[in-house]
């Protein structure tokens, strides 16, 4: 069974991207995340990874060891899995920023402690003070 638009595949992705990250993934953000990568990526190509990963999880097993062998492993998908890393963790696909959005959640700022350069949380100076963990 295909892996199509309809077909349960933000749970699919948000199971991938949850594996990818280390960590689950709201899935709000999967949503535009998966637009955003079907857009630029191709939808075929995405979908042919989530399909992939379905049947990853069908398989049991270690899951991370099995997207490592399987995913990063192959020479034609992994191309696309790694701009699925960096889309999470940037907000980017290539050069080009997916959203502002994207961009203010994506996770390498909560990774390195900081907040996004240019975003405010409404205080004249916060720039002084140490950022906030978890932001």
């Amino acid at each position: 069974m295909a892996v199509g638009p309809n077909g349960g595949s933000l749970k699919v992705f948000c199971d991938l991207s949850a594996v990818l990250a280390g960590e689950a993934v709201s899935p709000t953000t999967a949503e535009r995340h998966l637009a955003t990568l079907r857009t630029a990526l191709g939808a075929a190509e995405v979908d042919k990874i989530l399909q992939r990963f379905r049947n990853i999880q069908k398989s049991g097993g270690d899951i991370v060891q099995a997207v490592k062998d399987q995913l990063f492993g192959d020479a034609a998908l992994a191309p696309v899995v790694k701009k699925m890393v960096v889309l999470w963790f940037t907000g980017q696909v290539g050069t080009t920023l997916a959203s502002g959005e994207d961009y203010l959640e994506a996770l390498m700022w909560a990774a390195i402690g900081a907040h996004p350069p240019g975003w405010s949380d409404a205080y004249f100076g916060h720039w002084r003070y140490p950022p906030d963990v978890g932001v």
